[in-house]
């Protein structure tokens, strides 16, 4: 009877399970060479349309303006100053480092408020710098270079009061109507050093550049 039984279980059919190839089979097909060129086009046009900004600047009647024919307008218009610019400033701050000058946060801080302050509620400070085609990040770095000027060449650009009288005589049909005169010699000496500041700077400055190996591969 044992043996019986054990050739009963020898014959029953064994359960059919699926395949891994089966699987791997349907995988295969689900990521073939043509859906995965369909999935890549459907990204990229998404991507595309989402954004499309930088791509292209403006539509006109349905007809788009590309960004490369905007900036190429703008390089051929504006592009060889706005490099020079670049260039200076670049040759500027390196020279200024050499120098031993940095400007702190607080004291560009400072003086963006001095300017706040001189608007006097008239015009905000976005809108001025915005009037300037200027952002917040460029305005503080103007102020941190003419900061770093005037740092340069502060003990060179004092001014005495004989140079201030000199200058209010000279210059008294302008000032016939001031009525503080403390406030008017102090407004001309401020006048006096920021000229004399300004010369310096032309003279050294004319010679960083004299001095710089400057290489432009850009032709306009």
């Amino acid at each position: 009877m044992a043996r019986a039984k054990r050739s009963s279980k020898q014959k029953s059919i064994p359960e059919v399970k699926s395949s891994p190839e089966l699987k791997i089979s349907k995988f295969s097909s689900l990521f073939s060479i043509r859906n995965i060129i369909l999935i890549g086009l459907l990204i990229l046009i998404v991507l595309a349309w989402k954004f499309r900004g930088y791509f292209i600047a403006a539509s006109v009647n349905g007809q788009p303006i590309s960004r490369w024919e905007l900036t190429d307008k703008l390089i051929r218009r504006f592009g060889k100053q706005t490099l020079d610019d670049i260039i200076n400033e670049r040759l500027l701050l390196a020279a200024l480092r050499q120098k031993g000058i940095f400007i702190t946060a607080d004291e560009i801080g400072s003086r963006v408020k001095q300017v706040e302050e001189r608007l006097k509620g008239s015009l905000s400070l976005s809108d001025a710098l915005a009037s300037q085609g200027l952002t917040s990040e460029e305005f503080r770095r103007q102020i941190e270079i003419q900061l770093s000027i005037e740092r340069l060449f502060d003990k060179e650009a004092t001014v005495s009061s004989a140079e201030v009288e000199d200058y209010i005589r000279k210059n008294s049909q302008a000032y016939k109507n001031a009525t503080d005169p403390a406030a008017l010699k102090q407004e001309v000496s401020a006048i006096l050093r920021q000229q004399k500041i300004s010369d310096l700077f032309d003279t050294w400055f004319n010679q960083i550049k004299k001095n710089a190996k400057v290489q432009n591969f850009f032709s306009f």
